[in-house]
């Protein structure tokens, strides 16, 4: 039994830190494309943000890595209260 409840908290450990990761991950990605866009529509004469750049295929793949990392970090925390001390 004691196998076991170690065993679940390394599995939370391992999605507490691959949650983040994933998060961050994602930030990152959806803020690179963001930022391509833009400066890409910058350098013609309007300017105005481009709808793509919200809701572009980049952007939104961006935001599904965030939504990712954030169901990690909450099934860590679900794992977290479920499992029994350690001590």
């Amino acid at each position: 039994m004691s196998f076991l409840i170690d065993a679940g908290w390394l599995l939370f450990k391992i999605l507490s830190v691959c949650g983040l990761i994933t998060a961050l991950a994602g930030v990152a990605f959806f803020g690179w494309h963001f930022v391509r866009i833009n400066a890409h529509a910058a350098r013609g004469e309007s300017g105005e943000v481009p709808s793509e750049s919200w809701r572009g295929p980049g952007a939104r793949l961006g935001l599904y890595i965030l939504a990712g990392g954030v169901a990690m970090s909450v099934a860590s925390m679900l794992l977290a209260a479920a499992l029994p001390s350690r001590y």
